[in-house]
């Protein structure tokens, strides 16, 4: 029997954007009010100034041929549950993290002591999962992160119960603690979506889209979607990009990998190809695309790149450190608990005892094609460049 592909299941766009208004509305009565305007300037003024310090020392060690960089910030699989199961899912290792044990997830304690010993070098912090607002104490980590100083406070999440968290009393405080909010977001067909999500009701996504656009500003939230680019269905992610452009939210794109590579399929073609040069070119005219002209082009067109993977380190749900990369193919990195140790320059030692980072690129036989490496690429451009990398951060942190 011949399967013929369902018809696409366009939204109503309109309907969801009058609900996520209404919810706005309705929910901001119960929230805390937003973190004041000095305590914000202070708070990243702090973070500016441990990334400085920071700069300053990697420059140091990039002149003396080391690679054991200090960290920009860090990625935490804040635990591997999700209330999704994306067909595209990887843990960097070739695994789903759905299908992965949860077993050792870091307690609340735990987690709070594991942004204190990262808060000695490093500025920023990104939750990630899994689908972090799954975990319950969510709001206490953001809160600790905020009275540490740590700019921005990231978060990426499908953003499907948004709106019955924000109702909930222990998140009155979610939106005061995060600067940028990742959502998922792969396409506007909903059958599609539901497929490639393996959710039933991925119009939950969009209506939470609208309602934290409703609220972005006058928390001073930076509000992403962040879209997988698929083989085959490179229309569904231009989709992504136009709704992005009319909602006046950032895009950010990832070509799909398999593996630590770019997926074969997507270099070859030309519908991706003419799509990346959309995303530049919309680029120059001003839409609100992460990441400099520069680091879009590379990552678009999997350029190589100068991988400098302690720059931003992933922290597993155990608070395992791998060191010195998550998505080593021919070494298998090590996992060393952060929590062992009291700071980072402590941490960095031990790790780089257990294996040397000095060329670790050209051992571990992976050819990476993610964002966060071409991010890397650009510090490690802008430690010879310093002026490059001011345009750079400014692209990353830019609201406007």
């Amino acid at each position: 029997m011949i399967r013929l592909p369902l018809a696409p299941t366009r939204p109503d766009l309109a309907k969801l954007s009058s609900e996520g208004r209404t919810l706005a509305a309705r929910l901001r009565p119960s929230l805390a009010p937003p973190e004041p305007r000095l305590a914000h300037a202070r708070r990243a003024a702090a973070s500016v100034s441990t990334a400085a310090r920071g700069y300053l020392e990697n420059r140091r060690r990039a002149r003396a041929g080391r690679e054991d960089l200090l960290p920009l910030y860090f990625i935490w699989t804040t635990h591997r549950a999700c209330n999704f199961l994306c067909t595209y899912c990887d843990d960097h290792r070739g695994a789903r993290y759905p299908e992965l044990p949860d077993e050792g997830t870091l307690d609340t304690a735990s987690g709070l002591r594991l942004l204190e010993v990262m808060r000695t070098r490093a500025s920023s912090v990104y939750f990630a999962g899994g689908e972090p607002t799954l975990r319950k104490d969510l709001p206490q980590l953001a809160a600790r992160a905020r009275e540490l100083d740590y700019y921005p406070i990231v978060i990426n999440t499908n953003g499907s119960a948004i709106d019955r968290l924000l109702a909930m009393p222990s998140f009155a405080t979610f939106l005061r603690d995060i600067d940028t909010i990742v959502v998922s977001l792969d396409g506007l067909d909903l059958s599609w979506l539901s497929r490639t999500w393996g959710t039933k009701h991925p119009e939950d996504v969009l209506r939470n889209l609208y309602l934290l656009a409703e609220l972005a500003e006058e928390y001073r939230v930076k509000l992403m979607v962040n879209c997988v680019v698929q083989p085959g269905q490179v229309g569904h992610a231009r989709d992504v990009l136009d709704f992005a452009r009319d909602l006046g939210v950032w895009f950010t794109q990832v070509p799909m990998n398999t593996g630590a590579s770019i997926d074969g399929r997507l270099a070859d073609d030309p519908d991706y190809r003419a799509f990346a040069e959309l995303v530049l070119a919309r680029k120059r005219e001003g839409q609100k695309i992460t990441g400099s002209l520069r680091m879009n082009r590379r990552l678009l067109f999997s350029e190589p790149l100068d991988c400098r993977n302690t720059l931003k380190p992933h922290i597993d749900h155990d608070g395992a450190l791998y060191w010195p990369c998550k998505a080593s193919v021919a070494v298998e990195p090590a996992r060393v608990p952060v929590l062992d140790y009291a700071d980072v320059d402590s941490l960095w030692k031990a790790c780089t005892e257990k294996i040397d980072p000095t060329r670790f690129a050209e051992r571990c036989g992976g050819s990476c094609n993610w964002a966060q490496n071409y991010s890397t690429d650009a510090y490690a451009n802008g430690l010879l460049h310093p002026l490059s990398l001011l345009g750079e951060v400014a692209g990353f942190l830019g609201r406007a």
